[in-house]
């Protein structure tokens, strides 16, 4: 599942967002993703993708920084041997 995907699904079944307004320019806090949901959100991309995001990672303010957040983790991640 393509990670804006992931994100659109979990905000309409937590939050009732609407898919369409979230958008990579779109700002975590106007969709109503605070801090307790973009947690949430975290926990579901570590487990969705088997990456491990540290507590101390500059948080996202836009869908896109989120973006680029869950593909730098996952270039990580696939970059270590296994």
């Amino acid at each position: 599942m393509e990670a804006i995907q992931l994100i659109r699904d979990f905000l309409q079944e937590r939050t009732q967002t609407d898919p369409g307004l979230v958008t990579p320019d779109a700002r975590l806090e106007t969709l109503g993703i605070d801090s307790f949901t973009l947690l949430e959100l975290i926990f579901e991309f570590e487990e969705q993708y088997g990456v491990s995001i540290p507590n101390d990672t500059q948080t996202p303010e836009t869908v896109q920084d989120l973006l680029n957040l869950i593909a730098r983790f996952r270039q990580q991640a696939e970059a270590k041997p296994s």
